[in-house]
């Protein structure tokens, strides 16, 4: 549950400013109409919400104190369930990425028809 714990640091005092506006400037660009690639462009216009979001995510997360990136991410003893994890969370990404591309390139294609 890392999206609602880092969505937690928001409110806590010992969180940096830094940390805050990084995960603020995440959640604004993901649900601001304006963009680097519009949406129109169906397939890569959400391409770059996909790498854009979670790496303001990830550089707050690394931005928080030791003590409170312990409390948002526990320790896992088990190494083979996380590694477990991050191949699934790979595999969606690769379907989701080919799943984008394929509708944007079947829209562009109805596009030119008419």
């Amino acid at each position: 549950m890392i999206v609602p714990n880092m969505l937690r640091t928001l409110m806590r005092g010992d969180v940096g400013l830094k940390s805050k506006l990084l995960l603020l400037a995440g959640l604004i660009y993901l649900i601001s109409p304006v963009d680097f690639l519009p949406d129109i462009l169906v397939g890569f216009g959400w391409l770059d919400d996909i790498v854009i979001v979670p790496l303001l995510g990830w550089l707050s997360y690394r931005s928080l104190p030791p003590a409170v990136q312990d409390d948002i991410v526990p320790a896992e003893s088990d190494a083979a369930s996380s590694s477990r994890r991050v191949y699934l969370y790979l595999g969606l990404l690769i379907i989701v990425v080919i799943l984008i591309l394929v509708l944007g390139s079947a829209e562009n294609a109805t596009l030119s028809v008419n």
